[in-house]
């Protein structure tokens, strides 16, 4: 049964985005602040192999530039500035800034697999292997980027991708959970609907926590929601808001 009397953990997504430009240092500091001591993130790999904090594949809707990340240079895009004079932070000064955190590093697909060999080099550099599987949750948006992630990274956690939440939560909502594949030691992430369905009520959780799996809501768009997930039992809540004491 859910353990509602358990808080859950709360990420920060891209950082307290209300504050300053997503996934820049400054929203990063307003997050832990805060209160947060989970930071999620997205990693995309610049032309010359650099890790640099992004979500879009190109930099027009930050930046106002139509070119794409890995067609840039880490100098490049160093030279670029956001909202407020902000500048794109770059994995390694993330690492070093906020390395008392927990991370949900996102993996995005394009090129994922050349960014998951350049975070497997940079772990190696810097004798941070060990480290980062204790200290980061990851999400693969392909299984194949999953499989080179645990090549390079045994032991780590991965979040359970698109198609498998989907699954997963239709079949526990529609009451025929056998056919959601559910797999013990997973985590899950589930909208606060699908359709018509709420997800954000304990008989939801209770099953994947039958199942010995793990749930994570994915950004709750009021606190309304984000209580509703707390108290429904959620092991992990993703946010664009700030944490809710119940």
């Amino acid at each position: 049964m859910a353990n509602t009397s358990k808080k859950p953990l709360w990420i920060s997504h891209r950082g307290h985005t209300a504050h300053a430009p997503e996934n820049t240092r400054a929203a990063f500091f307003a997050a832990v602040n805060m209160g947060f001591s989970a930071l999620e993130t997205d990693l995309r790999l610049t032309k010359d192999g650099h890790l640099v904090l992004c979500h879009d594949p190109t930099l027009r809707r930050l930046a106002g530039d139509r070119r794409r990340v890995n067609d840039l240079t880490r100098k490049e895009i160093e030279g670029l500035r956001l909202a407020h004079g902000e500048k794109f932070l770059f994995f390694d000064q993330f690492a070093e800034q906020f390395k008392d955190c927990t991370w949900t590093l996102d993996i995005k697909p394009e090129n994922g697999k050349q960014t998951i060999s350049a975070l497997a080099a940079w772990a190696e550099k810097n004798n941070y292997k060990k480290k980062l599987v204790k200290q980061a949750k990851f999400l693969c948006w392909r299984a194949a980027h999953e499989l080179h992630l645990k090549q390079g990274f045994p032991g780590a956690r991965c979040y359970a991708q698109r198609a498998e939440c989907w699954r997963a939560g239709l079949a526990v909502v529609l009451k025929v959970p056998f056919l959601g594949d559910i797999r013990p030691g997973r985590t899950y992430a589930l909208p606060a609907r699908i359709g018509r369905f709420f997800l954000f009520q304990p008989s939801v959780v209770k099953i994947f926590h039958q199942r010995n799996a793990r749930v994570i809501a994915f950004l709750p768009q009021t606190a309304s929601l984000a209580q509703q997930a707390c108290m429904a039992g959620f092991d992990e809540i993703l946010t664009n808001g700030r944490i809710i004491s119940y």
